[in-house]
């Protein structure tokens, strides 16, 4: 039976180093056929996650020859193992990463901002954590004000890339009901 892990390098204080150590492991992993791309929820390449460490996912057939692999000396004291981690969320608009379940509003691999923090509570919030009410009007679940979601404009600089953030929160003004 196929079980989908995840494999985290603990921080080394050399992002490159974490960067080389997780494709060394993702080498080892898939040249014994250990490993490959989980089908259901394919994650491919290595990733960053919300605190910035490294990590790769695969499906296996065999965990617990994995587990050996990650406590040879190479590995044992630099990789993190868990098994049936959280389904893989959203990438990052400007360099694909995969953070984990929820878009975070700063990507930990290239430092994009995907979203500016609520302009009411100045709380950085995901984007799927806002409630929607209706068309671009939101709810912030932090301080419970309604606030405003919209692309930035323009939403590309002149080389081609995005003019961060991608999504502006606005302050939305007194709401007053017509009777």
């Amino acid at each position: 039976m196929s079980e989908r892990m995840r494999a985290t390098i603990r921080p080394l204080g050399d992002r490159t180093g974490e960067l080389q150590a997780a494709t060394n492991l993702r080498g080892d992993l898939w040249s014994r056929s250990l490993a490959r791309t989980d089908s259901d929820h394919p994650l491919q390449g290595i990733h960053r996650d919300e605190e910035g460490r490294a990590y790769l996912e695969f499906a296996t057939d065999d965990p617990d020859e994995v587990r050996r692999v990650i406590e040879q000396p190479a590995y044992s004291d630099r990789v993190e193992l868990n098994r049936t981690p959280p389904l893989p969320g959203e990438e990052c608009a400007n360099c694909g990463n995969v953070a984990g379940p929820v878009l975070p509003t700063v990507c930990p691999n290239c430092q994009f901002r995907d979203i500016s923090p609520c302009p009411i509570c100045k709380t950085e919030v995901p984007r799927s954590r806002y409630a929607l009410i209706s068309g671009e009007l939101f709810r912030c679940p932090r301080c419970d004000n309604r606030v405003r979601l919209r692309f930035n404009s323009p939403m590309f600089l002149p080389d081609g890339s995005y003019n961060p953030p991608l999504v502006v929160v606005e302050e939305v003004g007194a709401f007053h009901e017509v009777r």
